[in-house]
């Protein structure tokens, strides 16, 4: 892997966002697909589409069987999950990735293993204007979704099959639809600096921000508390860090996991419209229809106690992630904090996740 000077970098950001065209293959609202169901089960809301009757309809399960029409590689399903933080501006353009959550489904044996991305790994993406470096978090925003599928799959050396972009606004209205979800906090920490939306230029610093705190073991939260626990980044005891954070967000999903396969939920229509019209409108995937059979039946193999999870850093073992370091000189990366592999390409990476999803 090569680096250079940041300089032309950030010089070249505003153009290339400018002049970026909007994707085309990007489907606003295609599916309505609720946070893990993404990548888990893909149903919630989809009971109340126009189209259920040919969901459900046997003729139709046993064609698409047949058809086999889900898109794998080596017997896995992949789905880039991203969530953004729109909380310092409005423009979509300009959000950056707070989110980024690889899942692999396998068809045969039903399992599902996450990978968490760092938003501060530095990569290359290319696009018609040339090649310019930057942290993973900005590619979306910089140039799209293609270019930001195209950079996780040289990161990891695995093809992304299907994606879905989801508005953390989101994420917090699913949970109070669902009634609250019940949270496993691995421990107690607070954070004092947590940013207060809509003040950040507020005259008085202490305005800024507000205190939260969450104690260690099962807590029932709320949208608003659960979207505080994901976000936190200044947590005492050690959750200070994006790592902790990755780990807070997999835990909350797999709180929502639980619930919306809760038979409490699967049965309770109003509830499902709700999601339904929560997501419809405000998700972008390229998750379409004729996909949403495959993935259901895909569910049904799934064996949810397995799930297995990680997140890449620079702090844990080899075997447990801890593949990349923070240079300690960031003169090439324009004073940045960032984090890079510790070979100097993805190999190392390739390989990992080559054993971590495949098992070899």
């Amino acid at each position: 892997m090569r680096y250079v000077d940041l300089g032309k970098t950030v010089e070249n950001h505003q153009n290339i966002r400018a002049q970026k065209e909007e994707n085309p293959n990007k489907k606003r609202g295609a599916v309505p697909v609720v946070v893990i169901i993404v990548v888990l089960i893909v149903l919630g809301g989809f009971l109340f589409s126009k189209n259920v009757g040919a969901l459900f309809n046997p003729i139709s399960i046993v064609s698409n069987i047949a058809s086999s029409n889900l898109e794998e590689t080596d017997g896995r399903t992949n789905v880039l999950l991203l969530g953004l933080d729109r909380r310092a501006t409005s423009d979509t353009k300009s959000v950056l990735t707070d989110t980024l959550l690889f899942s692999s489904i396998g068809r045969v044996e039903g399992n599902v293993s996450m990978i968490s991305l760092p938003r501060d790994l530095w990569v290359k993406a290319d696009t018609d204007k040339g090649e310019h470096f930057m942290k993973i978090n900005a590619v979306y925003a910089v140039d799209g979704m293609a270019e930001l599928r195209e950079v996780t799959e040289d990161v990891l050396g695995m093809p992304i099959h299907y994606y879905a972009v989801i508005d953390f606004n989101l994420f917090r209205d699913t949970i109070d639809i669902l009634g609250g979800v019940d949270v496993d906090v691995e421990r107690t920490f607070d954070d004092f600096y947590y940013p207060v939306e809509g003040m950040e230029a507020a005259p008085n610093i202490e305005d800024r921000y507000e205190t939260v705190h969450f104690d260690e073991g099962i807590q029932t939260m709320d949208g608003e508390t659960a979207l505080k626990y994901v976000r936190s980044r200044k947590g005492t005891n050690d959750e200070g860090t994006d790592f902790a954070r990755s780990r807070r967000q997999q835990r909350v999903i797999m709180a929502i996991k639980n619930k919306m396969l809760s038979l409490e939920t699967l049965i309770d229509l109003p509830k499902l419209k709700d999601l339904y019209d929560a997501y419809s409108d405000n998700v972008d995937t390229n998750i379409g229809f004729d996909d949403i059979q495959s993935f259901y039946l895909l569910s049904r193999k799934i064996d949810f106690e397995t799930l297995r999870s990680i997140v890449l850093d620079d702090r844990s073992g080899a075997n447990e992630g801890g593949l990349l370091y923070h240079p300690t000189d960031t003169s090439l990366y324009g004073g940045a904090y960032v984090l890079v592999p510790l070979a100097e390409d993805y190999s190392q990476l390739h390989a990992y996740v080559q054993r971590y999803i495949f098992g070899e």
